[in-house]
């Protein structure tokens, strides 16, 4: 993983790899392995009882009609569409991501951390087969990042085509509401300073997905499965908050200042260290069955 500033760059090796994927790819390898049903339908309100008994069902209105069940999970995104408080960019705690998918390839994991690329962000490539992910990401919601983001293929002499972008969060949320589990960005699962969102989204997924099966196994009821579920989620707020302490002292620190850090961060244990930290706030074993030993390898999928 390199980083690179306007006054140098510094390459680490990191006790763990990446990994980029082909996203269309991983979400059929996924729904190949269950029996779900799978529809689309436009969400348009979430009527839940303000405190639902075990047994109540929650009703969610459609465009396609009205979908009832005693277990819903909210997996929409940082919308939160069935909570009762959303956001509403630019005055969130969001920040703004973009990138481009052009033909190429490389090595290593590039990071610009430029304020003649994005004032409050960092500038990426991610080689993907072959192909290269490029993009900026501002963690300040009202700056925009499609220039910042053309800017950067254009100076790898790459062309910008294939976009793809969205707002992601930068705060944890509460992960259940009115008896509904929130999921991923709608509950702020996405760590900040990275943005890591994929990670973090299969981590917490298997947490809730853990319980309500324990929940349809009748192992558990259904508050019982919300409590255990929210204090998992709950647990990270440490975490989650030094990611974002960094997120807001980084941007800030006078250029040079960030340059010497970051050498000095080169020797070996203190990358293993921190990175270390870093990969076990969602270590991928925990998407190994429950009781097996954890692997000192892991490989950490990228956004």
């Amino acid at each position: 993983m390199r980083f690179s500033t306007g006054h140098g760059s510094v390459r680490y090796r990191l006790p763990w790899s990446w990994s980029a994927f082909d996203y269309r790819c991983l979400c059929g390898l996924l729904y190949a392995q269950s029996d779900a049903r799978f529809e689309t339908a436009k969400v348009q309100t979430c009527a839940a009882l303000d405190e639902p008994s075990s047994g109540d069902g929650i009703s969610v209105l459609t465009d396609r009609g009205v979908l009832r069940a005693p277990l819903v999970v909210d997996a929409l995104g940082w919308r939160r569409v069935l909570g009762h408080s959303g956001f509403q960019p630019p005055e969130a705690p969001l920040s703004r991501g973009l990138e481009v998918h052009p033909s190429g390839g490389g090595e290593d994991l590039d990071v610009w951390v430029q304020r003649s690329l994005v004032r409050r962000g960092y500038g990426w490539r991610v080689p993907a087969g072959g192909e290269a992910r490029v993009g900026v990401a501002s963690y300040a919601p009202a700056d925009h990042v499609r220039q910042p983001t053309v800017e950067l293929a254009e100076r790898l002499g790459l062309e910008a085509v294939r976009y793809q972008g969205n707002w992601f969060p930068h705060r944890l949320r509460p992960a259940t509401e009115n008896a509904i589990f929130f999921v991923g960005d709608s509950a702020g699962h996405c760590f900040p300073l990275s943005g890591e969102g994929i990670r973090t989204a299969f981590y917490f997924g298997i947490a809730c997905g853990r319980e309500l099966t324990a929940v349809l196994e009748q192992r558990r009821s259904r508050k019982e499965a919300l409590e255990r579920y929210a204090a998992f989620s709950a647990r990270h707020a440490r975490a989650f908050a030094i990611a974002a302490g960094l997120q807001r002292i980084i941007p800030a620190l006078p250029p040079r200042l960030l340059t010497g850090g970051l050498r000095l961060l080169r020797n070996q244990r203190l990358i293993d260290r921190s990175f270390g930290w870093y990969l076990d706030q969602a270590h991928p074993s925990f998407a190994a069955p429950v009781g097996a030993p954890r692997t000192r390898e892991a490989t950490v999928a990228g956004r």
